[in-house]
């Protein structure tokens, strides 16, 4: 028996759209991951400010800034153990980062890989 149970309609295109334990622990995740910090309503601090590093370089100090962020994330949700991160700046405008976690009622590993992209005006 399932011990999460949840809904989305992202990547469904068509029957069922329930949700159970490591499917929705990948999905939680990664709404978190790419959902912007302040993007959502009543709970500000939700979200992640990758988005907000797109544009700058990337040195020592973006590099902690992006790995604090993925650990304060990945520890925000019990279902999950941040094992590793690499991250890599292919151009100016995106992110890449790939996050090793374990999922951690079946202690099996999971590979995220995360890309942001920002609007070139």
């Amino acid at each position: 028996m399932a011990t999460y149970i949840g809904y989305s309609t992202i990547d469904i295109t068509s029957g069922n759209a329930v949700l159970v334990d490591k499917q929705l622990a990948i999905r939680d995740l990664l709404n978190h991951f790419y959902t912007r910090k302040g993007e959502r309503v009543m709970n500000p601090n939700f979200g992640c400010i990758i988005w907000d590093l797109i544009f700058e370089p990337l040195d020592n100090y973006t590099t902690n800034l992006v790995l604090e962020e993925v650990k304060r994330i990945i520890n925000s949700d019990p279902r999950w153990v941040f094992e590793d991160m690499r991250l890599e700046k292919p151009d100016d405008h995106t992110i890449n980062v790939r996050v090793q976690v374990y999922y951690d009622d079946t202690g099996t590993a999971e590979q995220l890989f995360l890309t942001y992209v920002g609007e070139i005006q």
